[in-house]
């Protein structure tokens, strides 16, 4: 009956979130939207793998939580370093990438950052969707023993129900797989690098909100999985659609949209448009 319930919001609040990512086809190629109906098996399996490494999440959080392992220089330094990589620093790194693109004429860095700003702002909001009614307390609340305790609607005003998924996963996630992508995108051969490094910077912050006390194991699991999923589909809708409305109005495709160009000290914002 459990499990069941929590399928059963999940699932909804993904469907409630999918035109908060949606975008419009202008005759390009491909699907025309960013989530297809094929997509609630990925969604229904990792919930259901979620609600299976649940069993686990208290084992986990006490070993997190044991005197060895916080006082540990070596795993507290890396705890607080990965706790500030969070979904606001991301989008605001991601936007000046973007902004170092659009005044350099890279299009690879503006293409990166502000798919990357795209991808952490649409998962940030579809995990705050999920968490708001679900209301899962967080570890911290719960004492450890309970990764059962639910209290619906409560996440949309407590910090300490909010925490199925984790939005540090999501966001961080996010960011790595857009970079990952573009980087297949572009040079291919660079990823046996590229993706390594990224996804274990990615993954600092879930480690971070575990030491920490502030997630469950189970949490990080759906995050990191939204923030993948999102990631991949924002970069390849966008390239495989170069006429939809994000991109025509933050790169100019087309000779129209926003334009950013240096000005003495300062920069030139202008923005043109079609009629």
């Amino acid at each position: 009956m459990l499990t069941r319930r929590i399928v059963v919001s999940v699932c909804a609040a993904i469907l409630s979130a999918s035109p908060l990512v949606a975008q419009t086809n202008d005759g390009d190629s491909g699907p025309q939207t960013l989530l297809r109906p094929s997509d609630a098996v990925w969604f229904g399996a990792f919930t259901v793998g979620s609600i299976a490494l649940s069993r686990l999440d208290t084992h986990i959080a006490y070993w997190f939580r044991d005197t060895a392992q916080q006082t540990n220089g070596t795993m507290s330094a890396l705890a607080d370093y990965g706790t500030r990589l969070q979904e606001t620093r991301l989008t605001l790194g991601a936007l000046v990438l973007y902004g170092i693109g659009r005044l350099t004429n890279s299009e690879a860095l503006a293409d990166i950052g502000i798919h990357g700003a795209e991808a952490v702002v649409a998962t940030s909001v579809a995990c705050q969707i999920i968490r708001g009614p679900l209301g899962r307390a967080r570890p911290s609340r719960s004492g450890l023993d309970d990764p059962y305790d639910f209290h619906y609607f409560a996440g949309f005003r407590q910090f300490d129900a909010r925490s199925f998924p984790s939005i540090h996963a999501s966001g961080a996630f996010a960011a790595a797989t857009v970079l990952v992508v573009e980087t297949s995108r572009r040079n291919p051969s660079a990823n046996w690098v590229v993706a390594p490094v990224s996804y274990a910077i990615a993954a600092s912050p879930s480690y971070a909100r575990l030491f920490m006390g502030q997630h469950w194991a189970s949490d990080v699991l759906m995050g990191a999985f939204m923030g993948v999923f999102v990631g991949q589909r924002v970069v390849n809708y966008s390239h495989d659609h170069p006429h939809n409305p994000m991109d025509r109005f933050f790169l100019g495709k087309h000779a129209h949209g926003l334009t950013l160009l240096p000005l003495g000290r300062g920069v030139q914002i202008g923005y043109s448009a079609e009629f």
